[in-house]
């Protein structure tokens, strides 16, 4: 696969700059669009492809909106959907420098650590100031896919889905998530609708010496509870010392009350069972079918302590 994409990504390349890259290489991080990082003479572009077209346009939408309120985000220098001249509709891209947190964190002091929390914060402030439409869910190039209720987001019925193809959940834990999604449904149905991006976690964050350099992977946006986005922060590093840095300085900068740490923990332990699903999930080039059981273990092992942390808030 590798092989036929990359002869693609030439031909691509060839079309718009006239040459074929000096270097192709692979983004391993992420589970839907296939994407390259490609050098022309030393200045490096992205290229992003998807025979889905839906799953990439939003983007045209969301990086002037991110881009007018000053924050950093690439340029989308060509794209084509038809299909019509290769098998993917695309995007060439500008490239930001830096590397994706979650392959930078640890290496991160906590001083970097509590000024990132800063910026991280500042784009959680900006975007909430975009107005919804006050329905809920993800916002791509249109707003087709929101529903009238956030508890409608929140039911995770492809957990149990996935359990079913791959038995990597269990039922008892399946069985735990429905009891916690079921305890926390009030909540779910009092939440307001709010402009955020969800997917601001161990990956679409770039970093560069320490620092903060701009947000990529804008196909998607979220209506919601911005204390999600949150929660799935604290669930990519739960239980590490940097996590746990990062973790408490968003909490504080957001001046987020206990009782919003408690709702945090709770998307914390629904988003590691939702990911732990996708284990032995094939979503693209990136993912396989195979399952790493120990791997399974630890990832149970993490959520059993997010259970235990939430027996705490009682």
């Amino acid at each position: 696969m590798k092989d036929s994409h990359n002869k693609i990504i030439k031909k691509i390349s060839l079309k718009h700059f006239g040459t074929e890259p000096d270097d192709i290489e692979r983004m391993k991080i992420g589970i839907d669009n296939e994407v390259y990082s490609i050098t022309l003479t030393k200045k490096g572009f992205i290229i992003r492809m998807n025979k889905n077209d839906s799953r990439m346009r939003g983007s045209e939408i969301h990086i002037p909106l991110f881009a007018s309120l000053g924050i950093n985000v690439p340029k989308i220098i060509a794209s084509d959907y038809s299909q019509k001249s290769f098998p993917f509709s695309y995007q060439i891209m500008s490239k930001i420098e830096g590397k994706d947190l979650g392959l930078v964190i640890e290496s991160m002091s906590n001083d970097q650590l509590k000024k990132l929390a800063k910026e991280v914060t500042i784009v959680f402030k900006k975007l909430s100031t975009i107005p919804t439409n006050g329905r809920f869910g993800w916002v791509g190039v249109d707003e087709s896919r929101l529903v009238d209720s956030w508890a409608t987001i929140m039911k995770a019925d492809k957990i149990e889905e996935r359990n079913n193809q791959t038995g990597v959940v269990g039922t008892d834990l399946v069985n735990k998530e429905k009891e916690l999604y079921k305890k926390y449904i009030p909540y779910f149905n009092s939440v307001a609708s709010t402009f955020y991006f969800d997917d601001m976690n161990s990956k679409n964050i770039l970093i560069n010496d320490g620092k903060f350099t701009g947000l990529v992977d804008l196909d998607d946006i979220m209506y919601g509870d911005w204390l999600e986005a949150v929660g799935s922060i604290k669930a990519s590093w739960y239980g590490t010392h940097y996590g746990d840095v990062y973790t408490k300085a968003i909490e504080d900068e957001m001046g987020i009350n206990n009782e919003q740490r408690k709702i945090v923990t709770v998307y914390a332990t629904l988003n590691r069972i939702l990911w732990l699903s996708e284990k032995g999930i094939k979503f693209n080039s990136n993912t396989s079918s195979d399952i790493d059981y120990e791997a399974v273990r630890k990832d149970k092992e993490i959520i059993k302590k997010l259970f235990l942390e939430l027996e705490k808030y009682r």
